[in-house]
Formats: structure tokens, sequence, C-alpha cells
């Protein structure tokens, strides 16, 4: 999904010399309840985490264990609260918070805050409310902070393990154990007619935008906003597939694990053809976009294709480095299978590469490409 932040992130490094560099509040009704509740320890060690100089000074208010897991400046894994692009989410919240509440289950606290300032006179902006935990360690016997997406994990999902993939799903939710399989077995043949080895994966999944947020930390995310269509997203470091909207079958993410280790330097557009080629995009087939985008070319006959690696999204639902894309990586298995795939992807990420790829292997010069897709389509 793409950032809308960039006039913001504009607008506040220009301007924003004259903001107070801590403007971190604890909101009323919170503040008046503290004592009663008995808050205040929980309370206490996420403003002093707020107050530090940045997140590897904040590091003393972790806990060790995601603090040597990851480094001590990257323990905090709400990534997207680096709203502004600093690399460092401490400094970033420090722009505009507001500690909203804080609940407790046992002795694992739940800490709510609202991260937002103001844009000018009349308008504010509030791009994230998130949540961390706060529980005593074992280790040091002292109440620390904690990364919001493991223990919600926990705490409101489940596993269940098919062949080398291991799904996490909401706890209500009942498992499609079919779709689990047929999915299992497309990867595995994907895998076998262009010889990847296959590890195990985990993949994570929701029914909906909000609760995927949610389970992540973010009670109210900038992104969840307008027309709901299925998504994904893959970590390959860890081999974790993200989805919400497609349930147990979202292939496209999953190929993502194997095939971007083994292609590290191909062109982004056939990385992204080979995935919807055979594992669709937004919850649709191939099939599916290409025939929009031959609806939108018709409708469009001044609309230049020649440039196309710098072209992004049709709209909301397709986009054409993944439709393009898909249909480059369908020419080239048409004309000579897993062998003129692997020809493709073979070419460099860069945009002469690109073209040398389509021109050598496709037979498509650049200058035709507009003309090309068009009448081929």
């Amino acid at each position: 999904m793409t950032r809308i932040t960039l006039i913001i992130t504009t607008y506040i490094i220009l301007f924003s010399n004259h903001v107070s560099a801590q403007n971190i509040y604890v909101d009323l009704c919170l503040q008046q309840n503290v004592e009663l509740f008995k808050l205040r320890e929980p309370l206490k060690l996420w403003l002093d985490f707020l107050h530090s100089e940045d997140e590897r000074s904040g590091a003393v208010y972790w806990n060790q264990q995601e603090v040597e897991q990851f480094s001590d400046s990257t323990y905090f894994q709400l990534q997207d609260l680096d709203y502004f692009e600093m690399g460092d989410k401490i400094q970033t919240l420090q722009y505009g918070l507001t500690v909203l509440s804080i609940t407790q289950q046992d002795s694992l606290y739940k800490i709510t805050s609202k991260f937002g300032f103001a844009y000018n006179d009349s308008m504010s902006v509030t791009p994230f409310i998130f949540h961390v935990y706060a529980k005593t360690e074992s280790v040091t016997n002292k109440l620390k902070l904690y990364n919001p997406f493991p223990i919600n994990q926990r705490l409101h999902m489940t596993e269940t393990r098919v062949g080398n993939i291991t799904y996490i799903y909401p706890n209500n939710y009942k498992f499609n154990t079919s779709l689990a399989k047929k999915q299992n077995k497309e990867i595995k043949q994907i895998a076998k007619d262009f010889g990847f080895m296959l590890e195990d994966y985990r993949y994570f999944f929701t029914t909906n935008r909000s609760n995927y947020y949610e389970m992540k930390g973010f009670d109210f995310h900038f992104e969840n906003i307008g027309h709901e269509r299925p998504f994904g997203k893959a970590d390959t470091t860890n081999n974790i597939a993200y989805t919400y909207g497609g349930g147990e079958y979202f292939p496209h993410e999953l190929i993502h694990l194997f095939l971007n280790p083994e292609y590290p330097e191909a062109h982004p557009w056939f990385i992204e053809g080979f995935c919807t080629y055979f594992g669709g995009s937004t919850g649709q087939d191939l099939n599916w976009h290409k025939e929009r985008l031959k609806n939108y070319l018709l409708e469009h006959p001044d609309f230049d294709l020649n440039q196309a690696p710098e072209l992004l999204n049709m709209d909301e639902f397709t986009g054409y480095k993944y439709v393009l894309g898909g249909y480059f990586i369908e020419l080239a298995y048409e004309k000579g299978g897993a062998q003129k795939v692997k020809e493709v992807l073979s070419f460099g990420n860069s945009k002469a590469e690109f073209y040398s790829a389509l021109e050598k292997v496709l037979g498509i010069q650049k200058e035709d490409l507009n003309a090309f897709v068009r009448e081929n389509l």
C-alpha cells in the first residue's frame, strides 16, 4: 500500500523548529485514575522510555530478550512509528504523544497511546493509535516493556501446520484445511518446476484489515482507510508471510519467500510478475488484472506504456508492475517454460536491464512496447 506521508513529512521537517522537542502528555481520564487502579509503575515506565534521548538510550526500559534478539536500537518493532523516516521512533513520538489508557489483565499491562500533532490552525494529523505491553521480566524481576505482536499472537491467535507452512490465525476463525492443502500443493509444484529449495514458513493471516493492524499493535493506522481488499506482505528475512482478507490461500506472498532470495538482483517488475502469474495479486488472478488493464487502455488511447518501469498503480486494485510484470512472465513461460522465465529473472534490476530482458528473451523492443501490449494483451 502506498504511503501518503511525503507532504506531511516535508512540512514537519521544514517548519517544526518552533515545536517543543517533547510533547508528551497523559490523558486526564487516565491521570485521574492512576492511583485508584495502581497504575503508577507502568505509566512511569512508559513515560521514562518516551523521554529517553533516543531508542538506544531507551533500551534500559525494554525487556532483555527482545533487545538481544534484535539490537539495542531496533528492539522496538513497530516500524511504522518512524513516521518522518528519522530513523528513531522515540524522537518521532516526542513530536506529539498522548497516553490514553492502561488496562491490566493479571500481571500484564496494555498501554495505549495516540501519536498526533497539529498540521495547521484548523487541521490535525493522527497517524496512529497503538499499544505496547509491560510485565515483570523474569531475568531482572523488574517491570519492562514488550512489543505487542508476539503477545497478541499468544493471546488471540492459534496455529495449524499444513506441509511446511505454519498458519497463524485468530482463535475464533474456522480453519479451512482444504484451502491450506491447495496452497501447499501449488507452492510445492512451483518449487519443483523451478528447482527452488523450500524451507519452513509461517503464514500469518486475519479476516480483515482492522484486525491485522490490531494484532500488529495498531488500534488505529492511517492506512486503514478506504476500500478494503486482500493484502499481503512478505518478510523474506524471517520466512513469514503476512496477509489479510485472503484466508488460507494467498500464495503470492509465500512465493516471495523463496523467489526473492534466489534472485536478489532481478528487476522488481519480474519478481512481482512471477508472484502474480503463479499466485495472483490482491486476491485475484492475473487474467482478472489483464482484463482490467485491457479495458483501461481502450478507454485511454493516449496512455503510453513505453516508460513502463516508471508506472505505479492503475488504481487501488491493479498495479502496473503486477499486471504487466505478470504478463511478461506469462509470455516467457509460454515461449520456453521455466527456463525462459529464469532467463528473464537473471537480468539485473536497472531500467536498462529491464528493457534488455524484454528485447533479448521476449523480442520486444523498447520503442514498440506500448504498441505490443495494446495489440497482444
